[in-house]
């Protein structure tokens, strides 16, 4: 067309852009770099992909292809009363929000408001790549609020005044259903094909979210209305809608649970009105049943709410990867109806490029390669829960909006007026030319990427960013220590503080700006426990890595081998994971990932890299890809690299280079347990090895009793006592890597039952590794929340160390602990506070922790322990109150290491005679191994709230060796020692005094952990 038809008045320009006629606005985009109004709307990315497209598409105007009606999702149509040059929108206007209107919205009262158009973000790329492949495109905004019949009887009124003898409808969402139900309308006979994307053909769980007001984008939008909340718009406007009721989930959808039946909602003022309820019912029971013509783009493999329960606050919503975080799988199909599946998020799917290139397909033949035609299961398993109390939570404070920024208003609003872009459509799909009729089906072009092989650490990659990978419950070591050096010790801080969680495909990104790193950023991807690591796992790992990557727009990025340390051969390991790269790569059309380095400081195994990748260059061009191999040699230096300490990490530093066991104990039976270990290896030759071993209930119990009430009296005895344990719970496998690790610090990763077993005894080849390079545990639980303490300290400021003993005036013992240790500490640079008997209430505690002069809380009294609730586990100060782990929450500073010290009125009458009926009262430990299971609960309870670190004991332990373990432990610390190695020091100090008491002690926690001692 003439240039000058592109050009727009200039007052245009100047107008509020939301309430330009949907015309204007592709005029706009056209327009290209003279609309900075509109690119300052948009975002530039989505403003530079879809003024491009509409360029493109203005080209098109004048040519008459197949009519195709695109339909936006629910909420998708801009509300509100016709103007002649403007629109006067209510839905959504950041002024009438603020001012309070959207109760306007409600009906009957809002009748008269009429839908204006299609938020422009939302189905914008997809009705212009319509365009440009030849049909002509049309959008179809409508009025969300209403029921699907009667907007399917409007849209078939403009079908047939059209006068368009056949044509086609894609809807997204809702817009799916009201396409769905003009197949049994009077405009039936024109339809000829019909594709619904992420449409919840049964209903979805977000209707329910919208009518208890707890959806996540209403709460957002009720943050800018000064006048009401997200409950009030749900009471006021959400339970008059039809269409809410219309899209509420089958009961074979819902676990049995009739949602159209008001008895079966909370008895509330949210409870829907059942005159509704009853002729959503009626309406849903009209939708017309599988159409041959209608095709399905489903989304899955995201966080959905796929059921419902009663709950003491209202309904408690069940999450599992089934489902495109919006529409459940299961709801999404139709009996007998073709589908494909996308993985992706419910408002990106119309903005997916593979997506619309496959609606394009469908259009055209009723079939598309380009997405699967089976929905993949996601190997993330993880079913969690959420209550209406805990999504209450997202946007409760009120927001001016005019203190935001264009992006963060976006943001604010999203996925509404913001869903993400992923990936430009095919270029073969735009240039296809639907009017004649030719379509490259296939569609398959050959994608290059420079694949570039690095004989140097990853610390001199030159990429935008370098992606690693992390086990769960183990220390970033290897080349993620190298990356710590260059990072001033960020990953080793966040480590600390529990911040990796590293669950299998989890990605957590590092911002490295001011750092001796070339990169822009880190990107971490989770590989899951290290006993389930595998083919599978690590392509998960690496295919979520690339999609995440492609959110960032990076055009490359370096990275090194997953689990190449931990035994996998150098071919296997390149081989699985340059295919999750390439999975990743076509699940997201990611155009912008040009290159890829894999770095490997070791000769040897990069010469085995390069073997591997020339073997994957020949076999990728039947994915469509093309790896252009560039093999960087670099100098060896006058002999052949390897780790250094640095790059391996060693005790102490950014890394710790020692061995993790990784232990399940179940019941197998009622006379069997069954102990499930893993060992990962560290060193040249890592490895993991396993072993499943079946013990006799009454043998393991029965041989745990002899440490019930203290340490055996010999060191021989215990000697025997560890080496027995250790064969009855560990197989030959992982006995023998342990023998072969004695050399270095060993970690035991657990659940709750496997704390109960005193794994500081363990025995090898008449070694304890306790005694030989030291252990520490790690609790395994999803509960853990991140720790918190103090980052710096000024200038001269000292150490604070909170001494809190005998709260309950019983134990003389811990009495007499409290005056040596305080003696002891007394020559220390140290801040101590004492808090004795009376004194030391939970109030006065919880005070001086809140106030930061707590680094160090050491305890000497009573513990209360539960199994059945972890949280309510605490220490017992002054008038029976108990300290526990919520307590702590909201707090900042809290104690990086809180020290229990169980005692007992008679801690040293242990081993000889009956155990005194006073002593079965305070120590539950040592009165049942597989009963109160103290250290897990106490250990839990305080990492729960905050706390880094927990010590704690395993029985009573004696006065002197506790004074001896108490004084040499704080003596290690405050010279700036790691935890792992001032126990150590501790454990062989008592161990010098003939006492097995140097194996009760348990820590909870990092043993690379350090007290922030002073600037010196």
């Amino acid at each position: 067309m003439p240039r000058n038809r592109l050009a727009a008045p200039p007052a245009v320009t100047t107008l509020p852009l939301h309430r330009l006629h949907d015309e204007d606005v592709e005029r706009l985009l056209a327009l290209g770099e003279r609309s900075e109004e509109l690119r300052a709307a948009l975002g530039t990315p989505a403003f530079r992909e879809l003024s491009a497209l509409a360029r493109r598409a203005a080209t098109q105007r004048g040519r008459r292809g197949p009519r195709v009606y695109v339909l936006p999702g629910l909420m998708g149509s801009r509300i509100g009363a016709r103007g002649q040059l403007l629109d006067d929108v209510l839905w959504l206007d950041l002024l009438e929000v603020a001012a309070g209107h959207l109760t306007r919205l409600a009906l009957p009262q809002g009748a008269s408001l009429v839908a204006l158009g299609a938020m422009w973000l939302n189905v914008l790329k997809l009705k212009l790549s319509l365009q440009i492949a030849g049909y002509d495109a049309r959008l179809h905004a409508y009025d969300w609020r209403l029921g699907v019949n009667q907007l399917a009887a409007t849209l078939a009124d403009r079908i047939v005044a059209d006068g368009a003898r056949e044509v086609m409808l894609v809807g997204h969402s809702m817009g799916g259903l009201v396409a769905r139900a003009a197949l049994a309308s009077h405009a039936q006979s024109r339809i000829s094909r019909v594709v619904q994307i992420g449409s919840p053909n049964s209903g979805s769980f977000a209707a329910v979210l919208a009518l208890r007001g707890v959806y996540p984008t209403v709460r957002k939008i009720a943050a800018l209305d000064p006048r009401h909340d997200a409950e009030d718009l749900a009471r006021l406007v959400f339970r008059t809608l039809p269409s809410l009721h219309e899209l509420l989930p089958d009961e074979q959808h819902a676990g049995g649970l009739d949602l159209f039946d008001a008895t079966n909602w909370p008895a509330d003022a949210l409870r829907p009105q059942p005159d509704l309820l009853a002729a959503a019912r009626a309406a849903r029971a009209s939708w017309p049943v599988t159409d041959t013509r209608c095709l399905h783009i489903i989304g899955v493999r995201q966080d959905t709410v796929t059921q419902i329960t009663h709950a003491k606050d209202g309904f408690e919503y069940r999450l599992t990867p089934d489902g495109d975080g919006t529409v459940t799988l299961q709801s999404a199909h139709l009996p007998g109806q073709r589908a494909w599946y996308a993985a992706e998020p419910h408002g990106a799917l119309p903005n997916n490029g593979r997506v619309i290139a496959a609606a394009i397909d469908l259009l055209q033949d009723g079939e598309t390669r380009r997405l699967a035609s089976q929905a993949r299961r996601s190997r993330n398993s993880a079913v969690r829960s959420v209550s209406e109390t805990a999504l209450r939570r997202i946007a409760p404070r009120k927001v001016d909006w005019r203190t935001l920024s264009a992006e963060a208003r976006r943001r604010l609003l999203e996925p509404v007026v913001s869903p993400e872009f992923h990936g430009e459509v095919d270029a073969a799909v735009l240039a296809a030319n639907a009017l004649t009729g030719s379509v490259n089906r296939v569609g398959h072009t050959v994608r290059r990427i420079e694949l570039r092989l690095l004989n140097d650490s990853i610390t001199s990659a030159n990429a935008r960013a370098l992606v690693l990978g992390v086990y769960r419950n183990v220390d970033p070591s290897g080349a993620a220590a190298a990356v710590d050096q260059r990072l001033g010790g960020a990953i080793r801080e966040l480590t600390l503080r529990r911040m990796f969680a590293a669950q299998l495909g989890q990605p957590f990104i590092l911002p490295t700006a001011h750092s001796a790193l070339m990169a822009e950023f880190v990107l971490f991807a989770g590989l899951g426990e290290f006993d389930d690591f595998g083919a599978q796992a690590q392509r998960f790992a690496a295919e979520n890595a690339v999609r995440s990557l492609a959110h960032t727009r990076a055009e490359d990025f370096a990275t090194v081998l997953f689990g190449a340390g931990s035994g996998v051969p150098v071919a296997q390991a390149f081989a699985e994971q340059m295919q999750g790269f390439l999975d990743g790569l076509q699940q997201e059309s990611a155009q912008e990932i040009r290159r890829i380095t894999f770095c490997e400081i070791d000769r040897r195994k990069y010469l085995a890299l390069c073997r591997a990748a020339r073997r994957a260059a020949r076999t990728a061009a039947q994915q469509g890809f093309e790896l252009l191999l560039d093999e960087a040699v670099i100098p060896a230096r006058g002999r052949p690299q390897r780790a250094t300490a640095a790059t391996r990490g060693s005790r102490g530093e950014a890394g710790h280079d020692g061995s993790y066991l990784l232990v399940t104990l179940l019941e197998a039976s009622r006379q069997e347990f069954e102990c499930r270990a893993a060992l990962l290896t560290a060193g040249a030759k890592a490895a993991v090895l396993s072993s499943t071993q079946r013990v006799n209930r009454r043998e393991l119990l029965d041989h745990l009793a002899i440490v019930a009430d203290g340490a055996p009296a010999s060191a021989r005895e215990l000697r025997r006592f560890g080496t027995r344990l250790t064969r009855l719970l560990l197989g030959s496998t992982v006995r023998e890597g342990l023998a072969s690790m004695a050399q270095r610090a060993l970690v035991v990763v657990h659940d709750r039952e496997a704390s109960r077993i005193p794994w500081e005894t363990l025995c090898i080849e008449d070694l304890h590794p306790a005694l030989g390079q030291g252990i520490s545990r790690r609790y395994v639980s999803d509960a853990l929340s991140v720790a918190r303490w103090r980052e710096s300290r000024v200038t001269g400021e000292r150490l604070r160390m909170l001494l809190v003993v005998n709260p309950t005036l019983d134990l003389p013992g811990a009495a007499a602990e409290g005056a040596a240790l305080g003696t002891a500490l007394a020559g220390a640079d140290i801040g101590l506070t004492v808090l004795e008997g009376s004194a030391a209430t939970r109030q006065r505690i919880v005070e001086t922790i809140a106030a930061g002069d707590c680094d160090v809380l050491h305890f000497a009294g009573h513990g209360h322990f539960s199994t059945d609730e972890p949280g309510s586990s605490g220490l017992i100060c002054a008038g029976g109150a108990t300290l526990r782990g919520s307590d702590l929450d909201g707090i900042g500073n809290l104690p990086s290491l809180v020290f229990f010290n169980a005692c007992e009125a008679a801690r040293v009458r242990r081993r000889r005679g009956p155990r005194p009926a006073s002593a079965s009262k305070r120590n539950a430990p040592a009165a049942r191994w597989f009963g109160s299971g103290s250290s897990a609960s106490l250990a839990e309870a305080f990492l729960t709230g905050g706390v880094a670190n927990f010590v704690g004991t395993h029985w009573p332990v004696g006065d002197a060796a506790a004074l001896n373990f108490s004084t040499r432990f704080y003596s290690q610390l405050l010279r700036g020692t790691t935890l792992g190695d001032a126990l150590l020091a501790a454990r062989r100090s008592v161990a010098e005094l003939a006492s097995g008491d140097w194996a009760d002690y348990v820590h909870y926690g990092n043993p690379l952990f350090a007290l922030r001692l002073p600037p010196g």
